[in-house]
């Protein structure tokens, strides 16, 4: 299939017909909140020295920056798909091994035509990446927004172009990302920037995150989630180790060092992350600035339990952050959890049963004050189910006053006193 060109070379374009344009998730994950997602390319013209789509789990064929493979029924299927979901989510789009706003994209318009569909739906949507090509679509993009909730989350490492282009060679400058970002928001969207992966020397450093932070917070990005760089053994890091030998070579045995355990995750040694991310939360803390999509952006999104689900893991994540001890809110999720998937299972099963009844059940475990039943048990509360009063007391605010937990001061809004403290659980 002939196609426009990448950096000079001929792309090569593999049309692949696909079943289904939805992924589903039973519950929304904690990261993006996504419970939906879809991509409607695989592989990246990008072309990120570091992508972990590189790594052999992934089973991408051919030459990564090059074989591109298109969806091109993937609206078609989308269009049939989305009016058919019972259930409130957000709609993902994007993953690690490729970008739907990938230069292609310009020729094929696939997210164009999914944008067209989704405007026309109540579902929330989320688009991760790295071009500013999605700009083509803010008006349809900013529909979505109108209707329910569209979120654009940029990922953004470097402060200096200079360095984008070595790592980044196929993305949009860092400028035109930022301004990206400027439209988005002065749009009324919300905007996140996943900066992320940091690398050990070159994007960790002190200087490039304040120049980053401050240049994110002059736009007002609502949310700013750092991390750090994984290497798989095999091609991804391979690779990566061969384009740093010619460009940093300075840092070769220092990668050498970090990544010595070839960890299947990729992950470094242990001692580097334990350096690195109270940094980078103290940074979104310098700019009062959550690392965590904030709990007000996606509350009323999803279904209350869903909600509730999220923010008792992104709790466990504020916790640990703060040196707080997350033992009894860990065990307090995981009973929750059982609850949950097992009432979810039944719901799941039969298709005319409402999820918003489930919401129902939750309400009525939160309104329902603990007291002794003739069994001599407890009649069904919230407090029963998670086995930690003050934690039910708490969830209980959410669900029935609808309050929410603000992810920079830790406050329940409404509260004047400290709501997330080692007393909470």
């Amino acid at each position: 299939m002939p196609g426009p060109r990448n950096n000079g070379e001929d792309l090569r374009l593999h049309s692949r017909q696909v079943k289904s344009a939805l992924r589903r998730a039973n519950l929304s994950d904690s990261f993006v909140v996504g419970k939906y997602s879809f991509s409607p390319y695989m592989a990246c013209q990008h072309g990120c020295v570091y992508c972990d789509g590189r790594a052999e789990r992934y089973y991408v064929d051919g030459d990564f920056d090059r074989d591109i493979v298109v969806r091109g029924n993937l609206p078609d299927l989308l269009g049939r798909e989305i009016p058919r979901l019972r259930e409130r989510g957000f709609v993902s789009i994007g993953s690690g091994i490729s970008d739907a706003y990938q230069p292609i994209e310009a020729h094929e318009r696939i997210m164009a035509q999914c944008a067209g569909i989704l405007a026309t739906q109540d579902h929330p949507v989320t688009i991760m990446t790295k071009s500013a090509l999605a700009l083509r679509d803010i008006d349809l993009w900013a529909q979505v927004n109108a209707r329910s909730r569209f979120i654009f989350v940029v990922s953004l490492t470097h402060a200096a172009d200079e360095t984008r282009k070595v790592w980044e060679p196929g993305a949009s400058s860092v400028d035109d990302r930022l301004e990206a970002l400027r439209r988005f928001k002065a749009a009324g969207c919300v905007t996140g920037v996943l900066a992320m992966p940091l690398l050990p020397g070159i994007t960790d450093t002190s200087e490039n995150l304040k120049t980053l932070y401050a240049r994110l917070a002059e736009i007002d990005v609502d949310f700013i989630m750092p991390g750090g760089l994984t290497l798989r053994p095999g091609r991804q890091k391979e690779y990566f180790m061969r384009h740093l030998e010619r460009h940093r070579p300075d840092l070769v045995d220092r990668y050498h060092d970090l990544y010595r355990e070839d960890r299947v995750s990729g992950a470094p040694r242990a001692s580097y992350t334990a350096e690195l991310y109270p940094r980078l939360t103290a940074h979104n803390a310098d700019f009062r600035l959550p690392w965590l999509v904030p709990h007000r952006v996606y509350r009323n999104h999803l279904q209350v339990y869903d909600e509730v689900n999220v923010l008792l893991h992104h709790m466990v994540e504020l916790y640990e952050a703060r040196g707080i001890n997350t033992r009894p809110l860990k065990a307090a999720l995981k009973r929750y959890l059982a609850w949950l998937e097992t009432r979810k299972a039944q719901y799941n099963r039969h298709r005319s049963w409402r999820y918003e009844d489930l919401d129902a059940e939750l309400t009525a475990l939160c309104r329902t004050s603990p007291r002794p039943a003739g069994d001599g048990g407890t009649t069904a509360n919230l407090t029963a189910v998670i086995g930690n009063g003050k934690l039910a007391a708490f969830v209980s605010e959410v669900v029935l006053e609808r309050k929410v937990l603000d992810y920079v001061t830790l406050k329940l809004e409404g509260r004047k006193d400290e709501s997330l403290t080692g007393e909470t659980l």
